[in-house]
């Protein structure tokens, strides 16, 4: 299990990194107002050892599923804002029609309606799914889908029930991972952020690639897939291991694998890259 210090990073990660899209914002009006601004969050502004029981309460590891508990544990004990309701399903008669992330008063008094995500999509120049080059490493996930129907269903979800609500916004955090050393980055879609994260990614055929002097490497396991990977919450395994590790993974499981580039500098081991190794027959596996 990772340490509470990881927790504390990835809180950390969720709040001060760049956000996915470009508009987060369903009310364009909104954009720039004092209320929209989120204020950069600081170590010192976190109880570790309570974030660590909030955290460690609940046993889903899902990213998704992470990132939301972290969203809860910022808003409701770091910004003490109001919580009205969080997981809340919306339902017409019997059927569930969908669910509100979070619904909450704010310290200017104003109803919020947030949907919260993060998501990590790599861009794969030779296949189009589902109108697509932006792929989740489910492939049947893509950027283009992800933020239209958040935009065109999640964040409307509120308006029958809750008319009341001043401001509904998308908090989509994530990183976009390009084909390793691709030469220029392409033109890219609506709504993704032009200060977006990235990353690399590689087919599992290509894995003599990761045989780089001077670095070591580790698999990030979910849901720690947030900030950067701490060498010190894992071994780390040479070049030469870590590939063999790899073939034997992709010799009998077909899943994408998420992983961080290590190296040696003044400060100790730190992370300097990360990427994801991919079947050979993805996205189509």
């Amino acid at each position: 299990m990772p340490s509470v210090d990881q927790v504390v990073d990835d809180l950390i990660w969720a709040i001060n990194s760049p956000s996915l899209i470009s508009n987060v914002f369903l009310d364009s009006t909104h954009e720039g107002e004092s209320h929209g601004g989120v204020q950069l969050l600081d170590s010192d502004d976190i109880s570790s050892k309570h974030l660590g029981e909030f955290i460690e309460s609940v046993k889903d590891r899902r990213v998704g599923r992470y990132f939301e508990r972290l969203m809860l544990y910022w808003l409701v004990h770091v910004r003490q804002v109001e919580m009205v309701a969080h997981g809340l399903q919306i339902r017409d008669g019997n059927q569930t029609l969908g669910e509100i992330d979070f619904l909450f008063i704010d310290h200017q008094r104003l109803l919020n309606h947030w949907e919260v995500a993060v998501k990590f999509y790599l861009y794969d120049p030779d296949h189009l799914k589902n109108g697509s080059h932006y792929l989740g490493p489910n492939a049947s996930d893509n950027f283009e889908s992800k933020t239209q129907r958040m935009f065109e269903h999640q964040l409307l979800q509120s308006q029958r029930d809750f008319p009341e609500v001043a401001i509904h916004r998308a908090f989509i955090k994530g990183r976009i991972f390009y084909p390793m050393e691709m030469a220029e980055k392409p033109t890219t879609p609506a709504n993704l952020a032009a200060d977006h994260l990235t990353g690399w990614w590689i087919r599992d055929s290509e894995l003599a690639r990761l045989q780089l002097p001077n670095c070591m490497y580790r698999i990030r396991e979910k849901p720690h897939w947030l900030d950067g990977a701490r060498a010190c919450e894992g071994a780390l395994q040479m070049p030469e291991e870590f590939v063999r590790h790899l073939s034997e993974h992709f010799d009998s499981e077909g899943y994408p694998v998420y992983v961080s580039q290590f190296q040696l500098t003044d400060e100790g081991m730190r992370e300097t890259s990360c990427g994801f190794v991919v079947p050979d027959e993805w996205p189509n596996n």
